[in-house]
């Protein structure tokens, strides 16, 4: 097995591994349920990886069959882990859009399992099937990305506009990936040659997609990162535990999901966290003070006090740069 290969699967594993193990210790401190969901696309992942450094592994000193070369491994086992990858990145992007229709969900799952199965049933043995074959998963996630934008766009309601507005930094990122993904394929799969020895660079390639593993890094990164700054806060200020926590809305909850980051950048006191998370959620100073019980004045003080450290002079670009953290 080329020592390269080696060393760099056993990495992509170890990070894999690594941001399944931090995004489930976020989900402990949390309870967020899109952190499981994190944790399962990583599992899955490295799952698939551990099968490619398996089959390299036991084929290292045994000649291969060209005349297989462009055949679909395990195609059963490799369409569900296929799935269930694509499934847990569709979720947490519905996770986002407060999208949280079973139909929606599993629809656009089922789709990709029955396409996988006839492109492989209705084309013949060749590169055309396998690129179209593993093509699929990048038509799924186009597809995602592009009902995410039709959200954002058709959408009405400005507090949810400018939540999603936090994303659109790295969407383009996305589309990149995708596109470069592909072109990959297309390079290794339809048009570099057929490798005459079964110890060339192309019998490696073939096997996976350099692009991808950087994708898989790319959404590690940012599933790390946000992991380690949620456990940090916890570590920092343990929640309290609510009665109510179930009942909360979709909206509420991505309010709390980024109060603890947004209050600890501003240095926001306990009492103006929870006085911010009911302006976010639109209430006049009024209704704040009937529900916890202080004078409007105080609420209006605390109201005032956080727009100072926050540098911001109304309520709507209060918001706008809540959303924007």
């Amino acid at each position: 097995m080329n020592a390269f290969f080696f060393t760099y699967t056993i990495a992509l594993i170890l990070v894999a591994g690594a941001a399944a193990a931090l995004a489930l210790g976020s989900y402990a401190v949390s309870r967020r349920n899109v952190r499981l969901v994190e944790a399962a696309f990583f599992v899955v992942y490295t799952i698939e990886l551990v099968g490619i450094f398996k089959s390299e592994w036991l084929m290292q000193n045994l000649s291969v069959e060209m005349v297989d070369y462009y055949a679909v491994e395990t195609p059963f086992a490799r369409t569900l882990e296929s799935a269930a990858i694509l499934l847990c990145l569709w979720l947490i992007i519905l996770h986002y859009l407060d999208e949280h229709r079973l139909a929606v969900q599993l629809a656009p799952i089922a789709a990709y399992i029955v396409a996988s199965a006839l492109a492989l049933e209705l084309f013949a043995y060749g590169a055309f099937r396998q690129w179209l074959y593993y093509t699929l998963r990048q038509v799924f996630l186009a597809g995602a990305l592009l009902y995410a934008l039709h959200r954002f766009r058709t959408s009405s309601d400005d507090a949810y506009r400018q939540r999603l507005s936090r994303y659109v930094s790295i969407y383009p990122v996305y589309w990149a990936l995708i596109v470069v993904i592909t072109l990959e394929d297309v390079l290794v799969i339809l048009l570099m040659p057929e490798p005459t020895s079964a110890d060339t660079l192309p019998l490696y390639l073939s096997s996976r997609n350099i692009s991808e593993n950087f994708a898989m890094l790319f959404i590690a990164y940012q599933v790390i990162a946000s992991s380690l700054k949620s456990l940090s806060l916890r570590f920092n200020e343990p929640p309290a535990v609510s009665d109510d926590e179930r009942k909360r809305t979709a909206f509420r909850t991505h309010i709390d999901e980024t109060l603890p980051a947004f209050a600890a950048k501003y240095g926001l006191s306990a009492r103006e966290r929870e006085i911010l998370a009911h302006v976010i959620e639109g209430k006049d100073n009024r209704s704040i003070a009937g529900e916890l019980f202080l004078s409007e004045g105080t609420v209006k003080t605390h109201v005032h006090n956080i727009m100072v450290k926050t540098s911001t002079t109304s309520r709507p670009e209060l918001k706008k740069a809540f959303w924007s953290a």
